[in-house]
């Protein structure tokens, strides 16, 4: 590998909700780790939980964003203000079908569950009961498990979408 692709491997991107309730850390491309404060998942609801990590995976992905797009600049030596501006009819509407993919992922229970619109739009879902049916680190495996099925949904969508696009990228 390359020494962008290395970085990019290794990269550790961490966050923490404003009221410290809940934060995620996200290694490489996809293995997210999340912790919650102490005493607060016995606390919570359902409906509070999907709250929190809606929240925390707008925020993480935004984090993400910014780690990845220091890391370029410091390779390549190149400023990276984010996807390039499409400037043809074929950039444009990847572009647009890029930012209306709808990537989803689930824990191996089916008990959390994460979906995307473009990255930009998040919504997280915990079945009702979750919290009597699973200890706390149960259910942070399971939001692990979710949010690296997501990522890994959005980065094969965006994949078939440059495959459409661009006549088999990349060659």
């Amino acid at each position: 590998m390359g020494e962008l692709a290395d970085r990019l491997a290794s990269m550790r991107v961490s966050v923490t909700m404003p009221d410290q309730g809940m934060s995620a850390e996200l290694l490489g491309s996809s293995q997210v780790t999340a912790r919650i404060q102490e005493g607060l998942y016995t606390r919570s609801r359902d409906a509070d939980l999907e709250w929190r990590l809606t929240t925390l995976a707008g925020l993480l992905w935004v984090a993400r964003t910014r780690e990845y797009r220091r890391i370029f600049a410091d390779v390549t030596g190149q400023a990276s203000a984010g996807a390039a501006r499409p400037i043809s009819p074929r950039d444009i509407a990847f572009a647009q079908e890029r930012d209306e993919i709808v990537a989803a992922g689930s824990s191996a229970d089916g008990r959390v569950a994460l979906q995307t619109t473009g990255m930009l739009q998040w919504r997280a879902t915990v079945e009702p009961g979750t919290l009597r049916q699973l200890d706390e680190a149960e259910f942070l495996a399971g939001v692990g498990q979710a949010a690296g099925a997501l990522i890994r949904d959005h980065a094969d969508a965006v994949a078939a979408l440059k495959n459409k696009h661009y006549d088999g990228w990349p060659d």
